[in-house]
């Protein structure tokens, strides 16, 4: 063969195909790669491709073109302008593993392919089932954006604990507990009050899985028995409805256990139960967690600063995260809720917590779980820390469409180097979040990007703020923070009313307090965890809806609605917007043991609306968002004129959303 054009062939050859090998190779920093916004897809009709671009080719144009098999399902054409590309595809998959292929063209470097590739994952749909987002870092449970936001406990876990918790504002626990047979009864009965209450759990396997944590460690197990026990603990609770994820590793890297350890158990998690995510959490050097990336779907991080670092340091470990995992993995902050033994002299004060949560919120955390609760005064020590934690976890339920948003947003910058500040965009309104580093006063000057001139309302605090040639100049208390709300749509739409609604604050848009409707009381009905709290993820109008949920039948709370007069012999129309998911009331549970919710026969989800004694009406309400309406008569033979109260209440166990309450009189012809 002649050598010379042996050689040339084969230079052609590598000057063809040696971009693609060397370019896909995820140490170089010039390559691209590619990963579904959702972990997995299963009810969806659409999904979302995420093409990571290296910041040297952000402003070039490219050609993308993404293929399943010899199927091209999306191509684009641009200059992304940006590092993270979002591309849209059908969705019409079976439920399957595929194998996605992007090539991509860049017109500056003619003659070059890209080549990334992932994989593509499509379930069958599972009530209990729990994404990631990956673009903004939330999960969706349910079908609905979720904020995690809860705390560690001990076992064996008090009974009244989660309901002592629910009703504060947080929605996650995580027990320490070890993987044993006589204690089974135990983690089931915990799991089922959980569900009652709409309580997720991140359930801890650590005592049968990558090891670590408190009181976590069984002697004596082989490994063959450890793995069977984890399968069949994942088998008892993978399709319990309290399920948020498998938790399966505490500081690996403190306990010497290793990134092939924990593959190896994530693939195992992930063969039994594909449908729930799997964290670890991570002690400094925090970074190190980038070598456990094939081991988890959610990172999470520890710092404890207090008090012998500064509170900055738990912002900044968010903000190396976020950074490091941005559009990949979303990334959790556990904060300090603990001190006085050890290595912590002391606990964190109510300021220093506040300060260390809404820093890591800020730098771009998604989910908040302390270390450590236990009641009432125990971890921690102060229960008016503890109240403050409560607290965040009302604001961050009010805050999760914009925490959790997709839009882009408008650029925030502080001038002062010791307040930190970020925004979100979520329709057509702007938050400004702000938080102080240090423990004094500072005054604030925020500036915002494309507002002029507008009304910045202080969301906890019940007050306003003017917004003057876009900047907004406020103090900050120490440690304090703030979270400014200002609308930016263009056009409000012109309400008619026609009749005068008797109901006042009809669609719970009064967050003068927080995560509570203002103007009603609340009424025990049986059950201390039945909650009602306003829900932004659910409204039929505004911002806002009323959430009821109900764990037992006809243990409801009640809500009664601000006194209004009404008139002998005159007639009223009572209107009420409603939605229910029945995919979250009990029919059944995986296990047929005699615990606490099997056995139970059940009530459709009766709701019941009553004016005063005078009239009570009864209806379900199902998955989407329906009136109903009923009519009263007050007897002639009553006072000519009084006030009376609607109650609302649903005596039916499960969750719903109301919004848009009217009470109008009819008037006669």
């Amino acid at each position: 063969m002649n050598t010379k054009l042996f050689r040339i062939q084969l230079l052609s050859y590598l000057l063809i195909f040696l971009p693609v090998s060397i370019f896909c190779q995820p140490v170089d920093s010039s390559s691209f790669k590619i990963n579904s916004r959702l972990s997995f897809y299963s009810f969806e009709k659409n999904g979302e491709l995420l093409i990571h671009v290296p910041s040297a080719l952000s402003n070039n144009n490219l050609s993308i073109n993404i293929k399943v098999g010899e199927e091209t399902i999306a191509s684009w054409y641009g200059k992304p302008g940006r590092n993270i590309l979002r591309l849209p595809f059908s969705l019409n998959l079976a439920p399957s593993v595929y194998n996605i292929e992007a090539r991509i063209a860049v017109t500056a470097r003619p003659g070059v392919i890209y080549l990334a590739t992932t994989n593509l994952i499509v379930l069958s749909h599972k009530p209990n089932e729990v994404k990631t987002d990956r673009l903004t870092g939330g999960l969706i449970v349910s079908r609905r954006q979720f904020f995690p936001f809860g705390f560690y406990c001990y076992s064996p876990v008090y009974p009244t604990l989660p309901e002592e918790e629910i009703v504060k504002g947080f929605n996650i626990m995580s027990p320490y507990q070890k993987i044993i047979p006589e204690t089974l009864n135990e983690r089931k009965a915990y799991m089922d009050r959980c569900a009652e209450l709409g309580m997720k759990v991140n359930y801890n396997l650590l005592s049968v899985s990558g090891g670590g944590g408190v009181s976590s460690k069984i002697e004596g197990l082989s490994d063959e028995e450890k793995r069977d026990r984890l399968i069949a603990e994942i088998k008892t609770f993978m399709d319990h409805p309290a399920l948020l994820g498998w938790y399966i590793a505490d500081e690996p890297t403190a306990n010497n256990i290793s990134p092939d350890q924990l593959e190896e158990i994530y693939q195992i998690v992930k063969e039994n139960d594909p449908w729930h995510p799997v964290s670890i959490v991570f002690m400094a050097p925090y970074l190190s967690s980038g070598i456990y990336i094939n081991s988890l779907d959610i990172v999470m991080a520890d710092p404890y600063p207090i008090p012998d670092s500064p509170v900055t340091m738990v912002g900044d470990v968010a903000g190396q995260l976020h950074a490091e995992f941005k559009g990949k993995k979303p990334v959790w902050i556990v904060p300090q809720a603990f001190g006085g033994g050890e290595w912590w002299g002391r606990e964190p004060t109510i300021q220093e917590i506040r300060s260390m949560t809404w820093q890591s919120i800020i730098k771009g955390a998604t989910g908040i779980q302390y270390f450590v609760r236990q009641g009432l005064n125990y971890f921690p020590k102060s229960a008016a820390t503890w109240s403050v934690c409560g607290r965040m976890a009302m604001e961050v339920a009010e805050l999760t469409p914009w925490l959790l948003s997709d839009e882009e947003t408008l650029p925030v910058e502080s001038y002062s180097k010791n307040i930190i500040v970020s925004s979100r965009l979520h329709n057509g309104q702007l938050i400004v979040m702000a938080v102080n580093k240090i423990n004094e006063p500072a005054g604030a000057v925020i500036r915002i990007k494309g507002v002029n001139n507008a009304i910045g309302r202080l969301l906890f605090e019940n007050r306003s703020v003017a917004v003057t040639g876009g900047l907004i100049t406020d103090y900050l208390a120490p440690f304090g923070s703030q979270v400014y709300l200002i609308d930016i749509k263009s056009e409000k739409p012109v309400l008619t009313i026609s009749n005068t609604n008797l109901i006042k604050d009809p669609g719970f848009e009064d967050v003068t307090s927080p995560g509570v409707p203002s103007a009603c009381y609340a009424r025990p009905g049986g059950d201390r965890g039945a909650t009602y709290f306003l829900d932004t993820r659910e409204h039929y109008e505004g911002n806002h809806s009323v959430r009821i949920i109900t764990p037992e039948d006809d243990k409801s709370v009640s809500l009664r609605f601000f006194p209004f007069s009404v008139k002998a012999g005159a007639s009223y129309t009572i209107s009420i917007w409603a939605k229910s998911d029945p995919e979250q009331r009990f029919f059944m549970l995986p296990y047929n043991e005699d615990v606490r919710l099997n056995g139970k026969k059940q009530m459709p989800q009766y709701v019941e609306i009553l004016l005063g004694e005078f009239g009570r009406a009864r209806f379900v309400p199902d998955k989407e968002w329906r009136r109903f309406v009923t009519f009263v008569t007050i007897p002639v033979d009553t006072l000519a004129s009084f006030k009376t109260n609607l109650i609302l209440k649903m005596p039916g166990q499960g969750v719903a959303w109301f919004d848009e309450v009217k009470v109008f009189e009819e008037k006669s012809e």
